[in-house]
């Protein structure tokens, strides 16, 4: 099996969510897997010595992998694509940098290799899902087909933090691409898209099963888990740790302690909103010398 990590961009946080979860599929895997990143920036992981493989991009890749609709996370599939085409008999485990292992894999592994696609966690019908985005795409698709898949009340929205593709069905990820393309084209908003086109494509193989009883997902909590992610590595790497003391300190971590979902109060959305507005508004301030 293939762990399949994207990285991209300079915004070190996302490198470092990389980082700390391939520590923690380190913790669990196999020896038959492989942990594979796709980065744009391959420097950044020369510590790992040779304990990962790493597929260089650069920007001239992901401007082509964007594709004519110039659509950001198009870029996720057509990684997943290389992947399956150098390595088309190891099914692949994608992960987001904000996941991490919690229990071992081997139930994940055994089903892709009798063919069961997997995605993290199933977030619900498209057409019953409440979110501003949800409702607007629901209202733009409702009926329409993509790739000859048809959008309608059972069409289900999975979270694409996980993405579990058995090498039995590497070709749903040209079924997933051409949804993916098709949806652009035909004008829907563009925020889950990649997602919804995951969602629909693997599950047109394989009934899809959550996975989140084995990976976390902390795309709620974000901020504390960076803030603790980076001064573990901070921890690590001003002790020099060797590579296996990192591996072994990460095996004794509790991550279930961690909430991976927070809610945010509207005092606090409307304090974030206004700083974040102020910031992108200000004129450059000079300083007379």
């Amino acid at each position: 099996m293939n762990i399949v990590y994207l990285v991209f961009g300079n915004n070190l946080d996302n490198y470092q969510q990389v980082y700390f979860s391939m520590y923690t599929a380190l913790a669990r895997k196999s020896t038959e897997d492989r942990i594979i990143v796709v980065a744009e920036d391959p420097s950044l992981f020369n510590s790992f010595q040779g304990n990962i493989e790493i597929i260089p991009i650069n920007r001239d890749i992901i401007t082509e992998w964007e594709g004519r609709y110039k659509f950001f996370w198009r870029v996720k599939i057509k990684a997943l694509q290389l992947v399956a085409q150098k390595y088309p008999l190891d099914s692949i485990l994608y992960l987001d940098g904000d996941t991490f292992f919690y229990q071992n894999m081997d139930a994940l592994r055994d089903g892709m290799k009798n063919g069961q696609n997997y995605m993290h966690i199933k977030e619900g019908k498209l057409s019953d899902l409440s979110s501003k985005t949800e409702k607007l795409m629901w209202k733009q698709m409702k009926g329409k087909s993509y790739q000859q898949t048809k959008i309608d009340e059972n069409s289900t929205m999975w979270n694409a933090g996980l993405i579990g593709i058995s090498n039995k069905h590497f070709e749903c990820l040209d079924l997933t691409l051409g949804i993916n393309d098709e949806m652009c084209a035909d004008g829907v908003t563009r925020r889950l898209i990649e997602q919804f086109a995951f969602s629909l494509g693997l599950n047109e193989y394989s009934a899809l099963q959550p996975a989140d009883h084995v990976v976390g997902h902390y795309w709620g909590n974000k901020k504390e888990w960076n803030t603790i992610i980076d001064h573990f590595l901070k921890e690590c790497f001003m002790k020099n740790y060797s590579f296996d003391e990192i591996v072994a300190r990460v095996k004794e971590m509790d991550l279930t302690q961690i909430p991976i979902r927070v809610k945010e109060s509207s005092t606090q959305r409307k304090l974030k909103n206004f700083i974040d507005g102020f910031y992108k508004n200000r004129k450059p301030l000079y300083i007379n010398k």
